[in-house]
């Protein structure tokens, strides 16, 4: 019987011989002499052949010592379409050695390890790995950049327990940070904090908070000032910074890092120093805090205010309308209504359930009939940052409030010297909230946009001493 006829009966459905047909060729292809045999076994298990139990236990009983070409071919079948099942297997088999110097078959098995990939392909791949050279910085590489890919923690425990070096110092930093030993850190010598730098471009997000740990669990300064220059080196957004600076528990970084934010992400920062005890080191920046915690504490006051009873037989709208229920059918239905105090109620319930989106918002903010502008800003104050003034107070209100929450910290002097002239004005409860949000942005605006740099183009010096600056065409400034 040729190898075609013997891979045909492999799938003979033939009643009641095909059963024992399919066996036969079952165990005629795992005794074959080459490995084309157990190589089509695979395929037939990835398949779910109707035995695939029996093909499982055939595949099993491959020996190392006789079949270590055909296992090698299985895990070349595998690396092309990885596959948890087969993966059970050949973490059982493990990997012939004499097989793992073929840098592209190595390169094929060790791209399987990916961040989306099953548990058992992670454990396949590093069973695979641990049979590699353990002195190929080549081997290394690879092992590194899959275990950066994955995260897995077993790449991470084989990488320390073997003791593998990499050919980039580099990535052995990435690796001390991550898993916490410092010491291994500080033995690879980085001075000038490249290697940090480096490691810290090269790690997902995951190794990055990892990282903050291991700063965050130092008191050793140069590697605090390391870390800073390794977060100002790498392009993430100003939110992943002030997490991770959280976790360093960096507190003169994180008064640094407010530069780039605007007032809504620093009264998440105010929290933060109002249930702590750390501050930056510096006066002035401390200073700046505990003004803005003095305006920031009273904000909670405003919440519960009581408003004026209510005449006779009145109730709240807002009260109102949570207490009516209305079904999200209802909501959607008057979403379109005629009447703009349904439509504003449809606004006011529906976006908590999520049946309003943004652009929703933004068309209520604009509509003639003050219920729905109200409403919107109202939800989201901070959607409406530019809109025009309101002749309706309390429309006009939240839109105000919005303008501050979106405010840039990071501003010019003369929004400075602006919101200063601000704090002074407005004696209602809406004035007194706004005079908080004023009060803590030019706290921090005052340390870095009180004042700025001018530059006089005159060609007249007022001091006698002065330096004289002449054009000069060929000098960029």
């Amino acid at each position: 019987m040729t190898k075609d006829e013997v891979k045909g009966r492999l799938y003979d459905t033939t009643f009641f011989i095909g059963a024992f047909r399919r066996r036969a060729a079952i165990k005629a292809l795992a005794e074959g002499s080459d490995s084309a045999g157990v190589v089509a076994l695979a395929q037939a298990l990835q398949e779910r052949h109707p035995d695939h139990k029996r093909i499982r236990r055939v595949l099993r009983q491959l020996s190392a010592l006789r079949d270590d070409h055909k296992i090698a071919a299985l895990w070349a079948q595998w690396a092309q379409a990885p596959d948890p099942e087969l993966a059970k297997i050949l973490s059982t088999l493990g990997c012939p050695s004499g097989y793992t110097q073929d840098a592209r078959f190595v390169r094929a098995v060790l791209a399987a390890a990916t961040s989306a990939a099953a548990p058992e392909t992670l454990q396949a791949v590093a069973v695979f790995a641990r049979a590699l050279p353990v002195k190929d910085e080549s081997s290394n590489d690879a092992i590194y950049a899959a275990w950066i890919r994955c995260q897995s923690a077993e790449f991470e425990k084989l990488i320390d327990e073997q003791a593998r070096q990499a050919s980039s110092p580099a990535l052995e930093a990435l690796h001390a940070l991550v898993t916490g030993r410092l010491e291994r850190y500080f033995e690879l010598g980085d001075a000038d904090g490249m290697l940090l730098v480096h490691a810290f471009n090269m790690a997902p997000e995951p190794f990055r908070q990892s990282i903050a740990r291991t700063v965050g669990a130092s008191s050793d300064r140069g590697l605090l000032e390391n870390y800073r220059r390794a977060l100002s080196s790498v392009t993430a957004d100003a939110a992943s910074n002030v997490e991770n600076l959280k976790l360093v528990g960096d507190e003169d970084g994180l008064f640094e890092v407010t530069r780039s934010l605007r007032l809504l992400e620093v009264l998440d920062l105010c929290e933060r120093w109002s249930a702590s005890a750390g501050r930056p080191g510096g006066t002035q920046q401390r200073a700046a805090v505990e003004r803005s915690l003095a305006a920031y504490r009273t904000l909670g006051t405003f919440q519960v205010e009581d408003s004026a009873p209510l005449p006779e037989g009145l109730v709240d709208i807002f009260e109102w309308w949570c207490h009516e229920k209305p079904s999200d059918q209802q909501l959607r239905c008057d979403l379109d209504a005629s009447d703009p105090f349904l439509r504003a109620r449809a606004l006011y319930l529906g976006r908590e359930g999520a049946l309003v989106d943004d652009a929703r918002l933004r068309g209520a903010a604009a509509s003639e009939h003050w219920p729905e502008r109200l409403v919107a800003r109202l939800l989201e104050p901070e959607l409406f940052s530019e809109a025009v003034p309101d002749h309706v107070l309390w429309v006009n209100a939240c839109a105000g409030d919005a303008a501050l929450l979106l405010a840039p910290i990071d501003g010019t002097p003369e929004d400075y010297a602006r919101h200063t002239a601000l704090l002074g004005q407005g004696r209602s409860p809406i004035g007194s909230r706004s005079r908080a949000f004023l009060e803590i942005l030019c706290a921090f605006q005052s340390v870095f946009v009180a004042s700025g740099i001018v530059i006089d183009e005159s060609t007249e010096t007022v001091d006698p001493g002065a330096v004289e600056i002449e054009d000069a065409p060929h000098v960029d400034f």
